[in-house]
């Protein structure tokens, strides 16, 4: 039996449905805990889209992004042994009429000569986001609507340009132009790293110019819908131990599938993360995770004892690590952390609290 192929997310797939069938007008984030199905939800959306859509998906999460020449190799799928009169023909074969829903595209196609160029001039960025812009326009010219999907974005956070400028902020102003000014292009972007949404949320860039989208776990009315489809029977019991994270839903269904039971397949489970917890806290102690006192984690995580609090109860420089370290989930939109999932909730209790 292979992993059900669904998404139980009626309401986020309404919501980015009814997003992108109007026009382009804001930038959107896309954001929750790991593992809370961002991305499986967006290509859920891409896939029941019309065929007038066309959706460029760029990908950095593990990827290795220091600088602009690393993020042009991201951006693009260069066409090799083509000239500049290959744009037309890229144009032509993305607008044509049975032309489908480009759901991973490996980058924005490019010939081979203009990316050659991009790649020498000094002002590689602004002539890439020139060229995408054009590209973009032809593409509405031809009858399509353009959809493009950064997911895990933060990973070019710190890449500067020519002159010294970040080029994740010139990237929000062409974002902000494909969007607000010119409504070219639809904008996405995901990201389970809720350190850079309060960095983008307090961008002045973005004020009245971006929107939030939350990604979260499952409640549990939709998780025992979601449990269904698993096949799970102590339902009850599941929730109490992985509650609605899609992710630990997944692990449970494989840890099954290998012939464990259930409730021993989730004692597993939580054995494994007690574990991982053990060795981070040691880790922390022998000074491997940075220069944080494992004290003052430890009195961190105890706050947790109730699962969600105020941010502020924990202090800030202990909180920056823990939400780094996804041991906390931040949402800046209401100012709240919590453990990442329950399974870790339940490791906390067991280890800190020794409940």
């Amino acid at each position: 039996m292979d992993i059900p192929e669904f998404v139980n997310r009626e309401k986020e797939i309404r919501e980015v449905k009814a997003i992108l069938s109007g026009r382009p007008n804001f930038v959107y984030f896309v954001y929750g805990p790991i593992n809370s199905g961002k991305t499986t939800l967006l290509m859920k959306v891409f896939e029941d889209l019309p065929e007038n859509y066309v959706v460029f998906y760029i990908n950095f999460r593990g990827l290795d992004v220091e600088r602009v020449e690393d993020l042009m190799r991201v951006l693009f799928d260069v066409e090799y042994g083509k000239g500049k009169e290959a744009i037309k023909e890229i144009i032509r074969e993305i607008v044509k009429e049975d032309s489908k829903v480009l759901k991973k595209a490996k980058g924005i196609p490019i010939p081979e000569k203009v990316f050659d160029y991009l790649f020498e001039t000094k002002r590689k960025t602004e002539d890439a986001f020139r060229y995408l812009e054009n590209l973009f326009s032809d593409v509405v010219e031809g009858g399509k609507r353009s959809i493009l999907v950064i997911d895990e974005l933060q990973v070019i956070r710190k890449v500067i340009n020519a002159t010294g400028q970040l080029v994740l902020n010139r990237l929000f102003n062409f974002m902000v132009r494909l969007t607000k000014e010119t409504h070219l292009c639809h904008c996405l972007s995901a990201t389970s790293d809720c350190l850079f949404i309060e960095d983008v949320y307090s961008n002045a860039r973005l004020e009245g110019r971006a929107k939030y989208l939350l990604v979260d776990d499952l409640d549990k009315e939709e998780a025992y819908s979601v449990y269904e489809g698993f096949g799970f029977e102590h339902k009850e019991l599941v929730w109490d131990y992985i509650g609605g994270k899609i992710g630990d839903m997944v692990s449970l269904f494989e840890e099954k599938k290998r012939g464990y039971e259930e409730r021993k397949a989730l004692k597993r489970m939580l054995d494994d993360e007690i574990a991982r917890l053990k060795d981070f806290l040691e880790a922390v102690e022998e000074g491997e995770k940075g220069n944080v006192d494992v004290e003052k984690v430890k009195e961190a995580l105890r706050v947790l004892k109730k699962g969600k609090i105020e941010a502020e109860k924990v202090p800030r420089k202990v909180r920056k690590f823990l939400i780094q370290e996804n041991i906390l989930f931040y949402n800046p939109m209401n100012g709240t952390v919590r453990p990442q999932s329950r399974l870790l909730w339940w490791a906390i209790r067991e280890i800190i609290l020794n409940i």
